[in-house]
């Protein structure tokens, strides 16, 4: 697939979602556990498939490990019961078929979900009041950068998008540097994006790829990862 088809079908589906609408929640009237939630499926989907991410965090909400009253002192335990929920096979359907995955990495991912509560219920904050004090998107990330354990910028921009907060900061996940690196050459060392200021760089060359397409960031970003994802899963880029 060349670039030129590529550009083509990113521009199709941007005008499809302009269509669409946002669709998306809003954090004010979410519930605590619901925020929780969502970064669940954040930090589980830097290990994982997205969709073995958001199924191993529905298992954990289903076993009532996101209710503020599973939070005791007792962080052992309850990483203990995180271990466990993730220790049984998901049913998730990827590329069109259902299976049973075993999650990856489950003591890892129990490690980080454990550490995020702590860190959070344990200092007597709450997504919701972090979010809250936050006066710009940009403030809003670098605070769950700081008090998330697992998210890095890209997790957090999509933290922020998935729960309505900000659309407009780019969630730059491989599929969308493939395309950087295809249509403008940009193709930054492994891992440095972890750092908040070379993220915030290469955010910004995003930003004018947006312009170019004539759409908003969030737009741009989604109907290129679609684009970007089918295309290697079809072996057609």
């Amino acid at each position: 697939m060349t670039l030129a088809i590529i550009d083509r079908v990113v521009q199709a589906l941007c005008l499809e979602v302009d269509a669409l609408g946002s669709g998306q929640s809003n954090w004010r009237v979410l519930a605590e556990e619901d925020l929780l939630h969502e970064a669940a499926i954040c930090i589980f989907g830097s290990q994982m498939h997205f969709e073995v991410a958001v199924a191993a965090a529905n298992r954990a909400r289903n076993s009532g490990l996101l209710q503020l009253s599973a939070m005791t002192n007792k962080t052992q335990r309850y990483e203990a019961r995180v271990v466990a929920a993730l220790s049984k096979p998901l049913r998730v359907q990827i590329a069109g078929h259902r299976r049973s995955v075993l999650p990856r990495f489950k003591n890892r991912l129990a490690s980080l979900l454990t550490a995020t509560v702590k860190r959070i219920y344990g200092q007597e904050t709450s997504f919701q009041s972090m979010l809250g004090a936050a006066r710009s998107a940009s403030q809003a990330r670098a605070s769950l950068v700081e008090m998330v354990s697992g998210f890095g910028p890209k997790q957090a921009s999509l933290y922020l998008r998935r729960v309505g907060f900000s659309s407009e900061l780019a969630v730059l996940d491989t599929h969308i540097l493939d395309y950087l690196k295809m249509a403008r050459g940009i193709d930054p060392k492994p891992g440095s994006l972890s750092r908040l200021s070379v993220y915030e760089q290469i955010e910004h060359q995003f930003r004018q790829v947006a312009n170019d397409f004539g759409h908003g960031v969030g737009c741009v970003d989604l109907a290129m990862w679609v684009t970007m994802r089918v295309a290697k899963r079809e072996a057609i880029l």
